[in-house]
């Protein structure tokens, strides 16, 4: 992969009831990328986004008239930009602000490797979190959708992302695809996206740092449904890896106890989630 592949790049942005800072978000990698969709899941056209957006002939911007989740505009994007002729699809989220040199170095990091069904940035919130590792890049088993460059053959192979996971542990489940089938999703650290995870806060338990997510309620609803599908699907693959993200689901519940509002209505709708994994059931409470 050369630099000059950016060409080759089509992006696509999600949006849901966005805030004002959706157009510098937009803005910070609209001139890294040939063409831009614009998919907008909220229950009324977002105007502001529309009408600012209007004047690029490289941005397409597409109302749903209603939440279709996630994976379904990931599917609808990826497919039109392979029927355009493009190799990659960068997949962004409202929340996310790119470095003004984050595809640049993720093409330049990984140019010498091949079946790389992912290239990821890293992630960088509001606390710093985590820091830069000083590796030039990690191969990871998963990563999160916002930043990363979709390799749109490898796409066409090994199948779309799940419709019926809606949102939450879409891109854990693809990721976890490409690994099983002998795929690549590697992550470059000095390519970096500045990402406002949820409403993340920060709090102190006994000299600690804690960083509560405060998702919306119905969150909790597909968090849950979709993690226990996810795990009857590829625990057998990845035993470690549903060890450690089931401390990680643990300890979400734990901060939503301790420290986060709507603690009820989160944890009933975690439960209408576990109900219906139990029943086989898909279905969306927006």
């Amino acid at each position: 992969m050369r630099i000059t592949d950016r060409k080759n790049i089509a992006g696509v942005v999600i949006l849901y009831n966005p805030g004002n800072n959706v157009i510098e978000n937009i803005n910070s990698y609209m001139n890294q990328i040939n063409h831009l969709f614009i998919f907008d899941n909220s229950k009324d056209s977002v105007v502001f986004v529309r009408d600012s957006f209007r004047k690029y002939n490289k941005v397409e911007y597409i109302f749903n008239g209603g939440n279709l989740g996630v994976a379904l505009c990931l599917n609808k994007a990826a497919q039109i930009a392979t029927n355009r002729g493009y190799s990659y699809l960068l997949t962004m989220d409202q929340d996310s602000k790119a470095a003004s040199d984050m595809i640049e170095n993720m093409l330049v990091a990984v140019s010498d490797i091949k079946d790389i069904g992912i290239i990821s940035p890293f992630h960088v919130n509001k606390f710093e979190t985590k820091q830069i590792p000083s590796e030039i890049f990690n191969e990871e088993l998963v990563v999160q959708t916002s930043g990363n460059l979709l390799n749109l053959s490898i796409y066409q192979l090994i199948g779309h992302f799940k419709e019926e996971f809606f949102i939450d542990y879409v891109d854990t489940e693809y990721c976890l695809r490409l690994n099983k089938n002998g795929y690549k999703v590697i992550r470059v650290n000095n390519a970096l996206i500045y990402h406002n995870e949820a409403d993340i806060s920060e709090r102190i338990f006994f000299r600690k740092k804690i960083f509560p997510h405060n998702h919306a309620p119905v969150r909790l609803y597909f968090k849950t449904r979709n993690r226990f599908y996810l795990r009857d699907l590829y625990k057998k693959y990845f035993p470690d890896y549903f060890k450690y993200e089931f401390t990680l689901f643990r300890n979400m519940f734990i901060k939503i106890i301790i420290y986060e509002k709507n603690k009820l209505k989160k944890i009933g709708f975690a439960l209408k989630g576990y109900t219906d994994y139990l029943k086989n059931i898909f279905y969306s409470p927006f």
